[in-house]
């Protein structure tokens, strides 16, 4: 394989990242909604430990590079809970 077969590859999987982002932000907007229906705080450090966790058993020697990738992700998902719950949009 040569560079530019490689970006193609490269190419396709951030489109499948992007897209998978996308649903994970959908899926973080209904959370939300059910949070402040229910009157839950927005952050739950133990289901965020536990993700990490898991996340570090299933990528082993490369969680070093996943971990920034992850808490970038879960911070978003927080920010995006507190404008929901700010706007109180149910």
């Amino acid at each position: 394989m040569n560079l530019e077969q490689i970006r193609i590859h490269i190419d396709k999987i951030d489109d499948e990242i992007l897209n998978l982002i996308l649903k994970r932000i959908d899926y973080s907007k209904l959370v939300a909604k059910i949070k402040l229906k229910e009157n839950i705080p927005i952050y739950d450090e133990k289901r965020e430990q536990k993700i990490l966790k898991r996340l570090q058993v299933l990528s082993a020697n490369d969680f070093k590079y996943i971990l920034p990738i992850f808490s970038e992700i879960l911070n978003s998902s927080k920010y995006i809970q507190k404008e929901i719950l700010n706007s109180k949009e149910i």
